[in-house]
C-alpha cells in the first residue's frame, strides 16, 4: 500500500508536484526516475483519491504538476482531474497508464489531462514528459500574469476621463498626462500582441503533448 509521504529539498525554488498513485511499483519507478534524472523536485505522495483531493484543497494550492494513476484519475467520473482543473487551471495533469488502462487514459485526455506516462516507465520518456509539463506550467503562469497587467492598464485607461476633468486647469500637467496615457496605450498594445503569441504557443504545446499521448496509447494496443 502506498503511504502518504512528502519530500522537500529545503528550497522554495524547486517545483512541487503531487503524485497520486496506488501502484507501489509505479511509485518506486517514478521516484527513482526523479532522482536519477536530477529533476530537483519536491513532492507529496498519496495512494488514494481522497487524500489527493484533500491536498488539492490547500490554500493556496501548492503544486506545479499533478501525476496520477489512471485508476485514481478515473474514479468518481474523473473527480480528481476536475478538481484540479477548477482549482489550478494552469497546472498540468499527467496520467500514468498501463496497457490495461488505455480507455481510461484516453478519456482522461478528453477531460483535459495534459499528457501521459506509460508503464512500465521509460526513463527518458518520463523525464521529458515531466520537464515539458513543468515548462508549460511556467508559460501559462506567465500568460496569466500578463493578463493581470493588462487588466491594470485597462483600468487606468477607464479612469482617465475623470483624471482629465480634475486636471483641466493645469495645461502642462495635462500635456504630461496625455503623453502618459498614450504610452500606456502603446504598452497595452504590445502586451496584448505578446499575450496572443504566448497563448497560441501554449495551445500548440498542449495539442502536441496530447496528440503524442494518444499515439502512445495506440502503440500500447498493438
Amino acid at each position: 500500500m502506498v503511504e502518504n509521504l512528502s519530500h522537500s529539498g529545503g528550497s522554495t525554488r524547486f517545483p512541487r508536484i503531487l503524485i497520486a498513485e496506488s501502484n507501489l511499483s509505479t511509485v518506486e519507478s517514478l521516484l527513482h526516475t526523479i532522482e536519477d534524472g536530477r529533476l530537483d523536485l519536491d513532492y507529496d505522495l498519496c495512494g488514494s483519491q481522497e487524500s489527493a483531493i484533500t491536498k488539492l484543497f490547500r490554500s493556496p494550492p501548492p503544486y506545479q504538476l499533478i501525476i496520477s494513476g489512471a485508476h485514481l484519475a478515473e474514479m468518481n467520473d474523473f473527480l480528481l482531474l476536475k478538481h484540479n482543473r477548477t482549482l489550478q487551471p494552469f497546472i498540468p495533469f499527467v496520467v500514468t497508464t498501463s496497457a490495461q488502462e488505455i480507455e481510461s487514459s484516453r478519456r482522461a485526455l478528453q477531460e483535459g489531462a495534459f499528457d501521459l506516462i506509460t508503464t512500465p516507465l521509460d526513463h527518458e520518456q518520463t523525464v521529458t514528459t515531466i520537464r515539458l509539463a513543468l515548462w508549460h506550467n511556467k508559460l501559462t503562469t506567465l500568460i496569466a500574469r500578463k493578463e493581470q497587467a493588462l487588466d491594470k492598464y485597462r483600468q487606468h485607461l477607464a479612469d482617465y476621463p475623470a483624471e482629465k476633468r480634475m486636471e483641466e486647469a493645469f495645461t502642462r500637467t495635462l500635456s504630461a498626462l496625455e503623453e502618459s496615457i498614450h504610452s500606456y496605450e502603446r504598452t497595452v498594445l504590445r502586451i496584448e500582441e505578446s499575450t496572443v503569441c504566448f497563448s497560441d504557443f501554449a495551445t500548440k504545446v498542449e495539442y502536441h503533448a496530447r496528440r503524442r499521448a494518444l499515439e502512445r496509447l495506440d502503440a500500447l494496443q498493438h
